[in-house]
């Protein structure tokens, strides 16, 4: 993976997706990165919340909301204070907020890093076509920090030093779910954190098992453990040469499973693949990676 040369923070200028502010300062100054603040017009937003919405005149719209844009940029930058790190602002038009951030980011080349809020103001229906930041997840060409206001936060709120002490990196054995090696041996070696390799195994039992009180593959082949972790420690190699690793094996749905263990270990960060759109079942339900997203209570980076 080439080195991070620009940190993409993304907003609509609200609370919660300011809140990522100080993630996208901390990651620029981690990668001595310039941090591009960004905000994508688009031509029509409804807005089943706001009685006023409305089809506007395209010149007028377009006009407005860029002087608008433009001036709430301002004040991000100067919310940002002395971050220490080059900083820009920038104003992109798309079909979509989505759209036109991803257009961004694939015209910048390579050594880009996204840092944005879950939510922000969005019309369109979560349940059918997800945030703002799970479509931008799907089809980035970059990794992506999805930052919420949860329990558990690498950033001390107190002095905003950055706080990451573990890291948590699901793999489920394919060659894209290791696409974040790289970037966890790089984020490890400069925090001193531990590395916890984290593989789930998804199957059903068979109903006769369970008759016989057989409810886990872990019960149903106790070697199956070890087997899992050997797996693991051939598949990174030397990737994570150097640095305190941790292997585990769990038995279960992998959102739920990466979900407990996250609150259990108190993960700073979770680093993982994100699956891409691959049909009806992904548009309707997302990756693995969305839904880690929706119910994590710590950061999560998706390359």
């Amino acid at each position: 993976m080439p080195a991070i040369r620009k940190v993409i923070f993304t907003t609509d200028f609200s609370e919660i997706a300011n809140h990522a502010l100080p993630y996208a300062i901390k990651m620029a100054k981690v990668f001595d990165a310039e941090l591009v603040m960004l905000h994508a017009v688009t031509l029509y937003e409804h807005d089943p919340n706001d009685p006023g919405h409305r089809f506007p005149s395209l010149e007028s719209f377009c006009a407005e909301l860029r002087k608008s844009a433009d001036l709430n940029l301002r004040i991000c930058i100067e919310r940002a204070g002395e971050a220490g790190v080059p900083i820009r602002k920038t104003v992109v038009q798309g079909v979509t907020p989505h759209a036109g951030i991803v257009d961004f980011a694939k015209e910048q080349g390579e050594g880009v890093m996204i840092v944005m809020s879950t939510h922000g103001r969005s019309g369109l229906s979560h349940v059918l076509l997800g945030s703002v930041t799970e479509n931008v997840i799907r089809y980035a060409p970059c990794p992506v920090l999805a930052v919420r206001q949860p329990e558990h936060e690498f950033i001390d709120p107190a002095t905003g030093e950055v706080r990451i002490r573990r890291i948590l990196f699901p793999i489920d054995f394919s060659k894209d779910s290791l696409k974040p090696l790289d970037l966890v041996r790089f984020i490890a070696a400069r925090r001193a954190a531990e590395v916890i390799l984290f593989h789930a195994i998804d199957v059903d039992i068979p109903p006769i098992y369970r008759t016989a009180g057989i409810d886990s593959m872990l019960r149903l082949d106790p070697e199956l453990n070890g087997r899992m972790e050997k797996k693991m420690r051939d598949l990174v190699g030397d990737g994570l040469a150097g640095l305190r690793v941790r292997y585990e094996v769990a038995d279960g749905g992998a959102v739920a499973l990466i979900k407990n263990f996250a609150v259990r270990e108190r993960v700073d960060l979770i680093v993982m693949a994100s699956s891409g759109s691959h049909g009806i079942g992904d548009f309707l339900f997302g990756s693995t990676a969305a839904r880690v997203i929706q119910k994590a209570v710590c950061p999560v980076l998706v390359v």
